[in-house]
C-alpha cells in the first residue's frame, strides 16, 4: 500500500500546476460544505437558543402557540392551580413581546424582542440578570442584550463609559442600566430584558391577567412525566403543559417548517460536494489518460487491476487531504467574518469537521474509482 502512495504522489506532483488546480477544487468544495453546514447549524441553534435557556422542568403554553417568539397568551390564573401539587417547587410567569426601540443616536425606531421575567430567581438562564435584580425591580429599568445588532446604536460602548442610557420603547421612556450577552436569532435582531411590572408598562394594551409562558420548577427527584400528567387536567383546554425537551423540539420543528433551513443549506453543501467530485474526476481522468502507457506497461508486467486501482485511489486520498486542510482553515476564517457581519455566532464542531472530511474522502475515492475504468479495459497490445 505504501508503494501505491509513492507512485500516486510522483504522478500527481509531476505536474505541479494540475496538482494545485485539483487541490483548489477540493478546497472550494470543502469550504463550501463546511460553511453551508455551519451556517445551517448556527441559524438553527440561535433560533432555539431561548428555549434551550429555560431551566424549568415544565412549561405551560397556549395551545395556539406554534413558537414562543409568536406566542398566544394564556390566563395567569391557570398557574395558581398547579401550585397546589406537592411536587411543585416554584412557579413563574414569563412575558414576551416585540416593541419599537428608539435609537437615540439616529432617532430611528427598530423592532426589538422584549422579555419580562422576575430577575430575582428567573427560571430561565439569562446569565447576569439576577445580579441586577434590585435595580430592575425599579420602574422603567431594563437590560440590553450586548449581542444585539448594531442598528440599535452603540449601547454597549455607551454603557462602558456611562452609568445608564435613556431612550424610548413604544414611546415610553426607559433607562438601560446594563447589558448581558444572550444572542439574537433569525427571528429577531435584538433583545431587552425587564421585570414583569415594567413589561406591562411597555405594553399597557396587554391584558394584565395574561402571560406568554408559565415556568414550573419541580422538587428534586420528582417524576417529571407523572407530574405533567397530574397537572394537565387542571389546565383544561385553555393551556398545554410540556416538558423543557418538548419545548425545544417544538421550536426546532417550527423553524424547519417556517424557514426551509435544512433544504437551502443542505442544497448548498450538496452543490459543494458535486463541484469537488467533478473537479477531482476531471483531474484524475486526465492523469489516467496521460499515463495510460505507463499503466499499460505495469499491467503487462503482471500488475493486477486491484493494484492499479490502489494507485489511483491513493491519488484520491492525497487530493482529499491536500484540499481539506486549507479548506478547513478558510472555513474557520469565513465563520469569523460571518459572526462579525451577521452578529450571530458560528463555530466549528469536531462532528462537522469529521463528517465533511469523510464526505471529502468519499468524493475523491468515488472520482478515482470512476476514472480508473479506462485502465481496467485497456489492452497493453493496443497501447503499444
Amino acid at each position: 500500500m505504501l508503494s501505491s502512495f509513492v507512485v500516486a504522489w510522483r504522478q500527481l506532483s509531476y505536474h505541479r500546476m494540475k496538482l494545485a488546480v485539483a487541490s483548489a477544487g477540493v478546497l472550494v468544495a470543502v469550504m463550501l460544505m463546511l460553511v453551508q453546514l455551519g451556517i445551517r447549524q448556527g441559524a438553527m441553534d440561535n433560533s432555539v437558543a431561548i428555549a434551550r435557556r429555560v431551566t424549568a422542568d415544565l412549561v405551560v403554553v397556549s395551545p395556539r402557540t406554534r413558537t414562543i417568539f409568536q406566542s398566544s397568551q394564556l390566563p395567569r390564573r391557570l398557574l395558581f392551580r398547579v401550585g397546589a401539587h406537592p411536587e411543585v417547587d416554584a412557579i413563574q410567569e414569563m412575558y414576551m413581546g416585540q416593541a419599537r426601540w428608539r435609537n437615540p443616536w439616529e432617532l430611528r425606531e427598530h423592532p426589538i424582542a422584549v422579555f419580562g421575567v422576575d430577575p430575582r430567581s428567573p427560571l430561565i438562564n439569562f446569565r447576569g440578570l439576577s445580579e441586577l435584580a434590585d435595580e430592575l425591580m425599579l420602574a422603567d429599568r431594563v437590560v440590553f442584550d450586548g449581542l444585539s445588532r448594531k442598528s440599535y446604536g452603540p449601547v454597549v460602548a455607551h454603557l462602558a463609559n456611562h452609568d445608564f442610557l435613556e431612550t424610548e420603547m413604544n414611546l415610553h421612556r426607559v433607562r438601560v442600566i446594563a447589558t448581558i450577552n444572550v444572542g439574537v436569532s433569525i427571528t429577531g435582531d435584538g433583545n431587552v430584558f425587564m421585570s414583569p411590572a415594567n413589561f406591562r408598562r411597555i405594553f399597557p394594551q396587554r391584558p394584565a391577567g395574561s402571560v406568554d409562558l408559565g415556568l414550573i420548577r419541580l422538587k428534586p427527584g420528582s417524576d417529571v412525566e407523572q407530574v405533567k400528567r397530574d397537572l394537565a387536567p387542571l389546565l383544561g383546554a385553555e393551556a398545554t403543559i410540556i416538558t423543557r425537551e418538548e419545548l425545544i423540539d417544538k421550536e426546532i420543528a417550527f423553524v424547519r417548517e417556517s424557514a426551509p433551513i435544512d433544504f437551502i443549506f443542505g442544497m448548498g453543501a450538496a452543490v459543494g460536494f458535486f463541484i469537488g467530485f467533478v473537479v477531482v474526476y476531471q483531474i484524475l481522468y486526465t492523469e489516467v489518460t496521460n499515463h495510460l502507457p505507463q499503466f499499460a506497461t505495469l499491467k503487462a508486467m503482471g500488475f493486477s487491476d486491484n493494484k492499479l486501482l490502489q494507485i489511483v485511489l491513493s491519488q484520491g486520498v492525497i487530493l482529499s487531504v491536500l484540499g481539506y486542510v486549507p479548506g478547513f482553515v478558510m472555513a474557520l476564517w469565513v465563520y469569523e467574518i460571518a459572526t462579525d457581519a451577521i452578529q450571530m455566532p458560528f463555530s466549528m464542531t469536531w462532528q462537522r469537521a469529521l463528517a465533511v472530511f469523510s464526505l471529502t474522502l468519499v468524493m475523491c475515492l468515488l472520482s478515482a474509482m470512476i476514472a480508473i475504468q479506462k485502465v481496467r479495459t485497456v489492452d497493453p497490445a493496443d497501447v503499444f
